[in-house]
């Protein structure tokens, strides 16, 4: 059952990696461009269709909770939870804030800063990502 809950994190961080970077170069940047009268369909229907695809950092936390309980537990796993914690963290009270102001329209500061903090977690996903593939290449 360990291995198996691994194996599923593991594929829960190389997805949401994947889906960041995503995130990161195409879809927040394209918010520039979207014309002020669409904007708030636009973002609504971002905001609905992206959380159908970010569940697994979810998973992620709890894999990593549960596994702290475990004897498996060592600084690896350590570090995989503090970068989630990270995340969750940087998405409450960078990103969300953001999300709701751009819920009321189109407004380029709040997408400069969206797109700007979200740096934040692509790159600690970006290195939840390095630690499950040294942990797979020892």
């Amino acid at each position: 059952m360990l291995l198996r809950l691994i194996n599923l994190h593991d594929a829960c961080v190389i997805w949401m990696c994947g889906i960041i970077w995503v995130v990161q170069l195409l879809l927040y940047p394209n918010f520039r461009s979207v014309p002020e009268a669409e904007f708030s369909l636009h973002h609504a229907a971002h905001s609905f269709r992206i959380s159908l695809l970010v569940w697994p950092m979810f998973v992620e936390l709890l894999i990593c909770v549960w596994i702290m309980t475990t004897p498996a537990r060592n600084l690896g796993w350590l570090i995989q939870l503090a970068g989630i914690l990270l995340i969750f963290g940087a998405t409450a009270f960078l990103s969300v804030p953001e999300h709701n102001l751009l819920g009321s329209g189109k407004n380029l500061d709040s997408i400069e800063r969206l797109i700007r903090t979200n740096w934040v977690r692509t790159i600690t996903w970006t290195g939840l990502l390095a630690g499950v593939l040294s942990r797979r290449l020892a």
